[in-house]
């Protein structure tokens, strides 16, 4: 948003320069993205003091001054105006300095005077045509000072950009109240009440509202007898100023009220609204209108629209239609002011995309007190501007009920403790009320009441935010948190899991992931049993693939399928292992168990190479020192008993795995039958162990001995018998 600072000073004073209000509005959290100088950059143009002047010794038309600057001792500049004197504030340009009309001065001989600079005319400044005599300034201005600090050498404009949630910001009253909250002042609000006619503005219009959830209240005022034209030059200047075009009379009003309150208005001819009535209700799915821009929409139920008796005359709170906007010849006219629901403006914009002024102020929440006071605004001006007649009173329908925040308790020593200030509750509550938050003291809380144009103040925490942002971010000291820090301990089945992973990783195996859905036909293969309780299954509602909706209950059959998968790709030796989850059902309503196991494959085929070996330890021992192995690593004692009767296990080359004489798990080679339904055409075993079942197994103490200090010998004895 585009805020002229003259334009803001006629609301607020504003006792600092441009530079540091765009510095005390950045710290507090409205970003200046820039600072535009509509006039000449007198930057470089200092404030002198004339000390002496006299005639010039060679020319009876110049004058030879003595001026200083502050900073050293006065030099001699030849003027040629009729009324330099001494004593007089001028504006000098020392050499080197670049003028508005680019002129570049420098030390320049005189009619064998040497002059050390210029005292500069308005025309030369780029203020004014008035080149007969120099600049006088203020007599108190301070000598040495940019001029641009003494004098205002046109419009500044700061560049601001509006967070999401400040739409009271998004007009110059919203930046004058941050303005006053910052620097202190008061606000000056213009004269809004019109001067009124006998007629009834009621007998003019009726307005109705079909849609309370879509809008909650709807002003009219109507003007008589206006004659439309070409806008003042003031109003001309100030549009211009913040980036808007001037239009006509009437519509730069409403635009002009746009900027200055947040609230958008809206023109209608009154003479174009048929049945002289408004009504706000949701448009008919299909339903046409002609907006302002020429283009024809198509409008959806969502929609909000304003209609009279007979079809659509504007999409609310976003752009007007054609049929009914104000041209030269209307004479009546209809100003609206409403309150709609920001949800409703938001996606009928982005639907249409059509993203305009008023749109953008309605996304973020208007200020619910100030609609009747800007239309009244907006009809005192044009019937001043335009000569018509404001009718009598405002025409005012309530619809829905807005969510507003009343009231919020607050604790001033955890704002304390959350800001980590020492602000008294005193100096917390005048901070709250220069942003126009009412305080009272209820015990050691502050009722705090909410100003209606802060539709972004809901919770204790967002007046902590507004706490910190007036009294500065950068008076906030910098303290280190301090707190107990306590030794955190993994939970047992991660640390179990990751010791797992490590252990196999160093016994060379390759870890996998995977996803933990099967096929039922997958148990099928493993020749499980009907009445085996793995059988159950747990179902899924919304599966990845839909032949694949159940959660396996054991790991190998995911370990065989990958394994099948790698030997199809000509890979000849598989060792792969996951540490995953696996799932079992419990109640109709409850959630499944899901206890951490850990599977392990090796496959071997035959040797890729002659270096590699072509045979090697039975299939199943590798395995079963693999196991031995893991559960050492895991601090359990590793047991194998009697064979194992697991149906998917060679009978003749199985057995199970206990830890401390507790079973955990089983290993062994995969029986024919089951390695045929998975094509596997190698020798396999695989083991899997329940490492939630171990965690009820305590672990062995660990017994450490000392590294020998000797080193290794090895001896290599011959026989010769």
């Amino acid at each position: 948003m585009r805020v002229p600072l003259g334009w803001l000073s006629e609301w607020i004073n504003l006792p600092v320069p441009p530079e540091e209000l765009a510095e005390r509005l950045t710290l507090s959290g409205l970003e200046i993205d820039e600072i535009e100088r509509r006039g000449p950059d007198l930057s470089n143009i200092q404030v002198g003091y004339v000390v002496e002047s006299g005639r010039h010794p060679s020319a009876d038309r110049l004058s030879l001054c003595r001026v200083e600057l502050g900073d050293g001792e006065p030099f001699e500049v030849v003027c040629g105006a009729p009324n330099v004197a001494a004593g007089q504030k001028v504006a000098v340009g020392l050499p080197g300095t670049v003028l508005p009309d680019g002129t570049k001065l420098k030390k320049t001989k005189i009619r064998g005077v040497v002059s050390n600079g210029m005292i500069c005319s308005e025309r030369e400044l780029g203020l004014g045509s008035d080149h007969e005599g120099i600049l006088v300034l203020d007599p108190e201005a301070p000598v040495g000072a940019p001029l641009e600090t003494v004098i205002s050498a046109g419009e500044v404009v700061l560049e601001v950009a509006i967070p999401p949630n400040r739409g009271d910001c998004a007009s110059l009253i919203g930046i004058a109240r941050e303005a006053r909250a910052l620097l202190g002042g008061e606000l000056r609000i213009p004269p809004c009440d019109p001067p009124e006619g006998t007629r009834p503005a009621a007998d003019d219009i009726r307005i109705e509202i079909d849609d309370p959830e879509g809008c909650y209240s709807y002003v009219g005022r109507v003007v008589h007898g206006v004659r439309i034209g070409p806008s003042p030059d003031w109003l001309c200047q100030k549009l211009e100023a913040a980036g808007m075009r001037p239009i006509n009379l009437a519509v730069d009003v409403t635009n002009l009220l746009l900027l200055e309150f947040g609230q958008p208005l809206h023109a209608f001819d009154l003479s174009t609204i048929r049945g002289r009535v408004i009504r706000v209700r949701s448009a008919g799915e299909g339903e046409r209108l002609r907006t302002l821009d020429d283009v024809e929409r198509t409008l959806g139920a969502e929609d909000l629209v304003i209609a009279d008796g007979e079809r659509a005359v504007a999409v609310a709170g976003v752009m007007g239609g054609a049929e009914t906007e104000v041209r030269d010849d209307t004479t009546d006219i209809l100003i609206e002011s409403a309150h709609f629901n920001p949800s409703r403006i938001r996606r009928t914009a982005r639907r249409l995309g059509l993203q305009s002024e008023s749109s953008y102020r309605f996304e973020r929440g208007v200020d619910r007190a100030g609609i009747e006071r800007a239309a009244n605004r907006a009809a005192r001006l044009i019937a001043e501007l335009t000569g018509g007649e404001v009718a009598r009173g405002a025409v005012v329908t309530r619809g829905g009920s807005p969510p507003i925040t009343e009231e919020i308790h607050l604790d001033p020593p955890r704002v304390n403790r959350v800001l980590g200030t020492s602000i008294s509750t005193e100096e917390m509550m005048n901070l709250l009320e220069r942003l126009g938050v009412g305080c009272t003291s209820e015990g050691e809380a502050l009722v705090c009441r909410i100003p209606t144009h802060r539709n972004d103040l809901h919770r204790a925490e967002d007046l902590m935010e507004e706490v910190a942002r007036i009294y500065g971010y950068d008076r906030i000291p910098t303290t280190l948190p301090t707190g107990e820090l306590r030794a955190v301990r993994l939970p047992i089945s991660y640390e179990l899991g990751e010791r797992a992973r490590d252990g196999l990783r160093a016994a060379g195996l390759l870890e996998m992931v995977s996803f933990p859905f099967l096929r039922a036909a997958d148990l099928d293969r493993m020749q499980l049993p009907s009445e085996d309780p793995r059988r159950r299954l747990v179902e899924v509602q919304n599966p990845v693939v839909e032949e694949q909706r159940f959660l396996r209950p054991l790991l190998l059959p995911t370990l065989l399928e990958i394994a099948q998968r790698n030997r199809s790709r000509q890979v000849e030796h598989v060792r792969l292992f996951e540490v995953s989850r696996v799932f079992a059902p419990r109640g109709d309503n409850e959630l499944p168990e899901e206890p951490l196991h850990v599977a392990a494959l090796l496959l071997r085929g035959e040797a890729a190479s002659l270096w590699e070996p072509h045979d090697g330890p039975p299939l199943f021992h590798e395995a079963k020192g693999v196991a031995q192995a893991l559960l050492e690593d895991l601090g359990r004692l590793p047991q194998f008993p009697a064979r194992s009767a697991e149906p998917f296990l060679h009978p003749g080359a199985a057995c199970g795995i206990a830890a401390n004489g507790r079973p955990v798990g089983v290993i062994g080679e995969i029986h024919p039958a089951v390695a045929a339904a998975f094509e596997l055409d190698a020798p396999c075993a695989v083991l899997e162990i329940d490492l939630t079942a171990l965690q009820a197994i305590p672990e062995r103490p660990r017994q450490l001995k000392e590294v020998s200090r000797h080193p290794l010998v090895r001896r290599d004895l011959s026989v010769l018998v």
